[in-house]
């Protein structure tokens, strides 16, 4: 799995490309998130897997699955007037129950979508694509498996009267809104994998420094194709 950077007017395109498949982070004109799936062919099936080939990458995927499950989009930082010790301690603890609370609404009484877009059990993050009514939407789906992440797009079938979704043979979108989004607050989770994923080395670099859990996986490979 190779990662490539491209500067385009907005920021920076992200593309992770394996054989003829390409998976694209790119934040639009807009003030949205993209992600997308490109095929060279349309003999292809819509997933693309994160391993640890490329290790900053995976652990990125680790950090926002963790972010999901455990609801972390509030604040947890002290207020400057605070200035004893006494007084910080004393906020973060009442910061933190405060936080539990609020992260336990959510999963009770379905805040933001979150028991759609979260599914413990089968260990999957869903999300519909934000361009168009859930019933039209493209959905993005997240699995994580032991070693890997499985990044699955579908398409679902137009319906007459309704703004269908953009995708073709070779290409489908999914849409992160930053304002209006049916997941809101869960879009600055994915924002922030982006911005962080723009700070990863581009493999095609010179001097691209590999991980030793890359270079690992790299051996495991090898040594079960010559089994």
């Amino acid at each position: 799995m190779k990662l490539k950077k491209e500067k385009h007017q907005f920021g920076t395109v992200i593309i992770l490309n394996e054989e003829d498949k390409f998976l694209k982070f790119i934040f639009g004109g807009n003030g949205d998130l993209y992600w997308s799936i490109c095929f060279r062919n349309e003999n292809h099936e819509n997933y693309f897997v994160i391993t640890k080939e490329n290790y900053g990458v995976y652990r990125l995927f680790c950090q926002l699955y963790d972010d999901i499950e455990n609801i972390n989009v509030f604040d947890e930082e002290v207020p400057f007037y605070l200035e004893t010790e006494e007084e910080k301690m004393a906020y973060l603890c009442e910061r933190k129950t405060e936080i539990e609370q609020r992260k336990e609404r959510y999963r009770l009484f379905n805040y933001a979508n979150y028991n759609e877009l979260f599914d413990k059990d089968n260990k999957t993050i869903t999300w519909y694509s934000d361009e168009t009514n859930h019933k039209v939407a493209n959905i993005l789906k997240i699995k994580r498996e032991e070693d890997s992440f499985r990044i699955e797009f579908y398409i679902q079938p137009n319906i007459d009267d309704y703004d269908n979704d953009f995708n073709s043979g070779y290409y489908i979108p999914i849409r992160f809104r930053n304002s209006g989004s049916s997941y809101g607050p869960f879009n600055i989770v994915f924002m922030q994998m982006y911005n962080d994923m723009t700070q990863i080395d581009d493999t095609y670099d010179v001097g691209h420094q590999i991980h030793i859990e890359e270079y690992l996986y790299i051996e495991a490979k090898k040594l079960v194709k010559e089994k």
